[in-house]
């Protein structure tokens, strides 16, 4: 109730909308081989990226990555159409954890 108070109307009804979209500790789809820097969420899903509230949230190994320095997104089909691409600056390896948290479209 008081979180409501700080929030603009709309945005407090995007947070509410999104709670049904949340998704917590998504595995990323991608060869994890050391090259490969470009990631997909499973099933070709999009993501939102409204900052700074509902953006999606990337874990290498646990540890929480800043968007702009460890990874960027992007729509991979064209301004307009979803974000749907993770390119990470350093390639994970096989054994690297690579999770997502984020509202899905």
């Amino acid at each position: 109730m008081y979180l409501i108070n700080y929030l603009s109307l709309q945005t407090a009804q995007q947070l509410f909308i999104a709670v049904g979209r949340f998704r917590t500790g998504v595995a990323l789809v991608g060869p994890k081989d050391g090259i490969n820097h470009e990631f997909f969420l499973p099933g070709a899903e999009k993501f939102t990226h409204n900052l700074p509230y509902l953006t999606i949230a990337i874990y290498l190994n646990g540890m929480r990555q800043t968007l702009l320095d460890d990874y960027l997104i992007f729509e991979s089909m064209g301004p307009g159409t979803g974000y749907d691409k993770i390119v990470m600056e350093r390639a994970p390896h096989a054994d690297d954890k690579l999770l997502a948290d984020c509202v899905t479209l």
